[in-house]
């Protein structure tokens, strides 16, 4: 058992030539610091505004809500969403700069692998097995570190033939452990009321129950949410702003079951049970619909005009993807102006975008999509500058802003 231990830690001896252990030694040097900084490090150190600027005065230490709620969307809830979202970012960033070093290896490779093969083949969309996705070189990355180890040159190496014993080595990894128990507690017992919250819906019942989830944005004046079927004996977490309503189809017509506020982070909610909710809470939960279909109806009214004055112009409508170019989400600012009128200072749309999302667009030819560095459309100058000129070349296409 000893020796299994030892082999899984430590790994086994480098045995290529001195040029393969070298070029070996670069490349999992590489991969470790990359992850570390691109991927760990910007969520470890993240943006508490993500509008503001990339000053220490706007960085907060700890897991963003953000990756918190993708983590629940995949379906990873058992013990918590928090608890799995911890364990992938220091897993990032501490697990890159040990593979960095070469210390503690394979067990480091064998988990990073794991996390790039939920990210390469369930998390993407629509990924095709031998596709040119640089999530998917990753993971293999990973399984080539953690079946190769260490290699020669690495603390790994130094630790089974230099001055350090064995047991000296597991004292080392104890240490390593111990320090990353206390991000999983964190992970356990984080209760700072944040904008957004993490909380739970549970169904006890042998019935399943529909839910749809919604929040209306009254500064950009967009929705967002989803109806979610919530089985038998099932739970679902979420990660939602402060103001989200829940309704429930009760019959043929959905109620309204709660109002999420700042209180409620961690909090599990029966989806059987009758909660309160206060005359204020109704009052605004109206407001709020009656907004997001007068918000609804006036986009359509929008898109049917721009087809309209598409096709009196000739112009075909192209159908293509915005995706994000960072890891993380980072809010994005779009103005639009179309090739048959004035520019208008209000079109255009602001959403969160990173590397794992896709957000749909279909726009005429020759429209202009301008990257604006914060909101537009309230009368204040904006830096901006040309993002593209949709071309019919682009149909289905990805495009990373």
């Amino acid at each position: 058992m000893t020796q299994a231990i030892k082999a899984l830690l430590i790994g086994g001896t480098g045995t290529g030539t001195t040029l393969f252990e070298i070029t070996y030694a670069l490349f999992r040097f590489y991969c470790g610091i990359s992850i570390a900084i691109g991927a760990g490090w910007s969520k470890v150190f993240h943006k508490i505004n993500e509008e503001g600027s990339d000053d220490w005065s706007n960085k907060a230490f700890g897991v963003p809500d953000w990756f918190v709620e993708q983590v629940g969307d995949i379906g990873f809830t058992f013990i918590s969403p928090k608890f799995w979202a911890h364990l992938a970012v220091y897993g990032e960033f501490i697990g890159g700069l040990l593979i960095a070093l070469g210390l503690l290896t394979r067990i480091s490779a064998i988990q990073l692998a794991f996390q790039f093969f939920v990210v390469a083949f369930i998390w993407y969309e629509a990924p095709e097995l031998f596709g040119m996705y640089y999530q998917q070189l990753i993971f293999w990355s990973f399984v080539l570190i953690a079946v190769h180890s260490g290699g020669r040159f690495s603390f790994d190496q130094w630790i089974k033939k230099g001055s350090w014993a064995w047991p000296t080595a597991k004292k080392a990894a104890t240490i390593v452990s111990l320090l990353l128990l206390p991000t999983c507690f964190f992970a356990q017992n984080s209760d700072t009321p944040t904008e957004r919250i993490s909380f739970t819906l549970n169904n006890p019942s042998l019935k399943t129950q529909h839910i749809d989830i919604r929040y209306f944005n009254q500064q950009t004046q967009t929705s967002s949410g989803y109806g979610y079927d919530l089985g038998a004996f099932q739970s679902h977490a979420v990660n939602m702003p402060i103001g989200t309503r829940v309704y429930k189809k009760e019959g043929q017509s959905w109620a309204l079951h709660f109002v999420l506020t700042a209180k409620d982070q961690g909090r599990g909610f029966d989806v059987t049970a009758a909660y309160a909710i206060t005359e204020a809470q109704r009052t605004a939960a109206e407001q709020d619909e009656a907004a997001a279909a007068l918000a609804k109806q006036e986009e359509e009214n929008e898109e049917a005009s721009i087809l309209e004055k598409a096709r009196e112009n000739d112009l075909p409508v192209v159908s293509f993807y915005l995706s994000g170019k960072t890891w993380w989400s980072r809010q994005i600012y779009v103005r639009i102006a179309y090739p048959f009128e004035e520019p208008s200072p209000n079109s255009g749309f602001s959403r969160k975008l990173n590397r794992f999302s896709r957000f749909p667009v279909s726009y005429p030819a020759g429209t202009k999509l301008y990257l604006c560095d914060g909101i537009y459309w309230n009368g204040q100058p904006v830096e901006e500058k040309l993002l593209l000129t949709v071309t019919a070349e682009m149909t289905n296409d990805t495009i990373r802003i």
